[in-house]
């Protein structure tokens, strides 16, 4: 039996970057939760930079110190934690809102012009040798936001955009208390939910630079994608949704 522990919750009229600031709250606290209303220099994976309405989306931050090693496999399922706990978020204002997972941290939701960056997750672990002593899992989600910059190199939706009126407030909340659920399940239970949510069994998967279409063969325990080719039989293995491309 797993215990669900609740973070010590701070939010701020505006800061650089929730993930930054749980780092550095996690030098005092061991569980943090942190919102704001505005980010300045809020982020995503590869160093990309998202700038979002002030008021209008969920920007916050998860802060874990560990008292202990933690496996390749539980960080590794920090970002299906953070995933499943806007999945859950979402389809608790509506449950006919059809919704993706797009690997590795990304949720998407069905628009009338094809499928739309709702949500991105980005996990941040800091080590010290071969020791993780922090993990970091930053979520954003777009609630009121209608118009997104041009820098954003995919199609972007939000809830209003798709006909869900909500408190932005109520939003984050929910997104605190699903996490700390899905933090108190082990990582093999979140792993075989992840693979279950991304649904990648029977799409052909295109990976930039190659020809052919790929299949999924399995999902390693610490989040790869090994992938395997129609037409060579060569496996590829993969942790960069970067380079995937879903031929719906």
């Amino acid at each position: 039996m797993f215990t669900i522990i609740e973070p010590i919750e701070f939010h701020l009229p505006v800061v650089t970057s929730t993930n930054d600031y749980a780092k550095e709250l996690l030098s005092t606290y061991p569980y943090v939760f942190v919102s704001a209303q505005h980010q300045t220099a809020g982020r995503g994976r590869n160093g990309r930079t998202w700038i979002g309405d002030t008021q209008a989306n969920a920007y916050c931050s998860i802060g874990i110190r560990h008292s202990q090693d933690e496996s390749i496999e539980e960080l590794s399922a920090h970002m299906a934690r953070g995933s499943f706990a806007v999945l859950d978020t979402i389809r608790a204002f509506d449950s006919t809102i059809e919704l993706r997972l797009k690997y590795p941290n990304d949720v998407q939701a069905r628009t009338e012009h094809g499928w739309s960056k709702i949500s991105g997750i980005l996990v941040e672990h800091e080590f010290q040798g071969q020791r993780c002593i922090t993990s970091v899992i930053g979520i954003g989600l777009n609630v009121d936001q209608t118009e997104f910059p041009d820098t954003i190199t995919q199609p972007c939706t939000s809830l209003r955009l798709l006909g869900v009126y909500c408190n932005v407030g109520a939003v984050i909340n929910s997104l605190r208390s699903r996490f700390s659920v899905w933090r108190s399940k082990p990582w093999m239970e979140i792993h075989e939910h992840w693979v279950n949510q991304l649904d990648l069994a029977s799409k052909n998967i295109r990976i930039r630079g190659t020809d052919g279409n790929w299949k999924l063969k399995t999902v390693l325990p610490d989040g790869r994608l090994v992938l395997r080719n129609d037409v060579s039989h060569t496996e590829r293995t993969i942790s960069d949704g970067d380079t995937l491309r879903y031929e719906d």
